[in-house]
């Protein structure tokens, strides 16, 4: 089966096809269980990939003999193409640095990822994402600039041949090996083999005089590619590029044809400049139109600044970039010395090409995330444009637009009544599923929304606020936060909610102010003062009570109060160091039922916090629900917090077979000889509480998760429910 491997550091030199023996722990691919969850399992299962694998280094992996004669010659083919791909890159990196190298790196030879998240996302905003993708202008480039160079050589050297088999013939054979063969350097993704299924099937109908029909040749690639991988058909980047192409074969003419009429009338001296904008125009918006209810679908976002930015960067790239960058490429592999010198003009380009990136993505309202939009809403959208091409009257296209609007105002007015019906008047909470971090969600009666950390990685490879925390706050009817909090400046805390401050309408943003440099306020700090978030921190501005404490006021018909730091644990108490012991912890009740959200905080913060913010008088009073305080780590959740605040259910956010061994057994052991039911992240993927007014009840996005991988030094886990607890239990939430 195949096995998705990462590697921190590569010390060897591995190739595309090679055989490879290394030891490896294989591990469960898992989802992100929670609503509105992307099926990333099923997805790497259609790439035939059904495990995963993490290992330091290549420092044991050894090369190993193919298993037989034909895998070799395979292999073979393999490494040599990749030998090939990596030495063009090596050019690129020794002449072109910066982000300018590693765009071209992607426009020029397919390695996408060498580009930076942060320059990705300007593509994005500015609509352009599809450039980074090897595809009908590269291939074309490569086979028109292969096409001219065999015609001229033919008439040069070969006009005998010319009297039999005319050179148009002949070069466009030249030009679809030479579009072959960069494609097969290129990676030969989707839309690169669409771009070269459609240049041979248009140079094979011109062979045998006939004339190319866009529709025909585009159904060809669709039928080829889905035979050697159905699974294509369920991906974005095959609807993307067929949707795009579609767009431009069916909306390009009619419209082009339009605008030349208009043009005409306009003086000789303007008409060939208004040509070629109007031109370049329609082209942009042909593609980006029918494709933009996709990008909205699987991105959740669209950029209205693509209309502008693609009329004026692709030409620009068609023209300025590609041609000079494919051919100083192409020159400096057959001449070395010459490589700097050809490549930096390239280098330039690429900065200018980078600027105009720049500013198209800070186009004010250029670019909205849209959040989910459902499967009817795309079968409306593209119902309407295929009534709009039908060749029928234009009275009948009327009708059948306004029947298809009339559907999806009807649909949106039942869908928003039905939403207006179900408004939640319930405390509640969920502990969302983020791996290896903590994220929760706190709702309170009539809407009011408070979002408490956000999860992330260590590395910051994987935007987990973006792909994980946004579609679960979409899908659970979140569109505005009323407060966002950080407990403290880690990053499995604080990187998923980078994304969160930058899309979501926030009511105001709270935090310690701490950092590793001091009291400074965190990096997120910036990110809300640039979007104008009110910012509270607690530490430095915020107006505290005689203990300490903050009372940060009402959010709907909840309270929430910061128990913790305080100025004296501050100065007395904290080492200065360690900022899991200075985690906000928050205090969120609701008439008789509260929340506590300790943080990352250890025991003997624990026995303080009891001791002087959190008086035994007061835990008596309410029905709590506990968020364990650091992943259940064996430092943390002590007897005295759980037998103080008695709490219906512990929430624990931990991910599935962590390195930490968290919840460690101890701590699981406690909370059960108290017959404290637990949920955990790791086996039930998000969790959830709600308050009906005399209890709490609970529930969990799966029933558990299969554990097909324990580490060797932890015992299985345990039953999370122990039968001597009397509190009724809600059903399941099966996804």
């Amino acid at each position: 089966m195949g096995v998705r491997v990462s590697v921190r550091t590569v010390l060897g030199s591995w190739k595309a096809g090679d055989v490879v023996d290394m030891p490896l722990t294989l591990r469960p691919l898992t989802n992100f269980e929670n609503p509105g969850r992307y099926d990333y399992v099923a997805d790497q299962a259609r790439r035939g990939l059904h495990a995963r694998a993490s290992s330091k280094s290549d420092i044991f992996w050894v090369h190993a003999f193919p298993p037989g004669v034909g895998s070799a010659a395979v292999g073979a083919i393999h490494r040599g193409i990749d030998a090939v791909r990596q030495h063009f890159r090596r050019l690129i990196e020794e002449n072109i640095h910066g982000p300018p190298g590693a765009v071209a790196q992607a426009l020029f030879l397919g390695y996408r990822n060498a580009v930076p998240p942060s320059i990705q996302d300007r593509f994005q905003k500015a609509g352009v994402m599809h450039l980074l993708a090897i595809s009908g202008l590269h291939v074309g480039l490569a086979a028109w600039a292969a096409f001219r160079v065999a015609q001229i050589l033919l008439r040069l050297l070969c006009p005998g041949v010319l009297l039999r088999i005319p050179d148009v013939h002949l070069a466009w054979w030249a030009g679809c090996a030479a579009a072959t063969a960069y494609a097969l350097m290129a990676g030969l993704a989707v839309p690169t083999q669409r771009a070269l299924i459609l240049l041979i099937s248009a140079a094979a109908a011109l062979v045998l005089y006939r004339k190319p029909d866009p529709l025909n040749l585009l159904a060809t690639a669709g039928i080829l590619i889905l035979l050697l991988d159905p699974n294509n058909l369920f991906r974005p980047s095959f609807q993307l590029s067929f949707a795009a192409f579609l767009g431009i074969v069916l909306a390009y003419a009619p419209w082009s044809a339009f605008a030349r009429k208009k043009i005409g009338k306009l003086p000789r001296r303007i008409r060939w400049a208004a040509t070629l904008f109007a031109d370049a125009f329609l082209l942009s918006a042909a593609a980006t139109l029918t494709a933009a209810p996709l990008t909205a679908y699987h991105f959740h976002s669209f950029s209205a600044a693509g209309l502008a930015a693609n009329t004026v960067i692709v030409p620009f790239l068609a023209l300025a970039v590609l041609p000079p960058g494919l051919a100083a490429l192409a020159l400096g592999a057959l001449v070395p010395p010459a490589a700097p010198v050809l490549l930096l003009p390239v280098g330039w380009t690429l900065e200018l090409l980078l600027w105009l990136i720049e500013g198209f993505a800070a186009f004010p309202l250029g670019f909205a995330h849209v959040g989910p939009v459902p499967v009817w809403g795309l079968v409306a959208f593209y119902t309407a444009a295929a009534v709009s091409f039908l060749p029928v009257t234009p009275k009948k296209k009327i009708l059948g637009m306004a029947v298809v609007m009339a559907f999806v105002a009807g649909f949106s007015l039942v869908r928003h009544l039905h939403g207006l019906s179900k408004v939640e008047s319930l405390f509640q909470v969920t502990a969302l599923d983020v791996g290896q971090g903590s994220a929760t969600v706190i709702r309170c009666p009539e809407g009011a929304a408070i979002l408490v950390d956000g999860g992330g990685f260590y590395d910051d490879s994987f935007d987990v606020g973006r792909h994980v925390v946004a579609p679960a706050l979409w899908a659970m009817g979140i569109r505005r936060l009323d407060t966002v909090v950080l407990s403290h400046d880690h990053p499995d805390h604080r990187n998923g909610l980078r994304f969160i401050l930058e899309t979501f309408p926030v009511g105001r943003y709270v935090e310690t102010g701490i950092t590793s440099r001091g009291l400074e306020g965190s990096a997120l700090s910036a990110v809300a003062a640039r979007r104008r978030i009110p910012i509270v921190h607690t530490l430095m501005d915020a107006p505290q009570d005689a203990d300490g404490t903050v009372d940060l006021g009402p959010v709907g018909h909840c309270r929430i109060r910061s128990l913790h730091p305080t100025p004296a644990f501050i100065k007395n108490a904290w080492d200065g160091k360690d900022l899991n012991e200075v985690s906000l912890v928050l205090e969120v009740t609701c008439g008789d039922a509260g929340i506590l959200l300790p943080g990352d905080i250890g025991q003997e913060t624990e026995r303080i916090l009891l001791e002087k913010a959190f008086p035994k008088s007061l835990s008596f009073s309410r029905r709590w629900v506990l968020i364990a305080p650091h992943h259940g780590s064996a430092g943390s959740c002590s007897r005295a917090l759980l037998e103080t605040l008695r709490p219906d259910a512990v929430l624990i956010s931990c991910g599935p077979s962590n390195p930490f061994g968290f919840p460690a057994p101890a701590v699981l052991d406690r909370i059960q000889a108290l017959g404290i039911p637990v949920l955990r992240t790791d086996l039930h993927g998000a969790v959830h509480a709600a308050w009906d007014g005399s209890r709490w009840r609970w529930s969990t996005m799966i029933a558990k998760r299969q554990q097909l991988y324990t580490p060797a030094l932890l015992p299985a886990p345990k039953r999370e429910f122990p039968a001597k607890r009397s509190a009724p239990q809600g059903q399941d939430c099966r996804s």
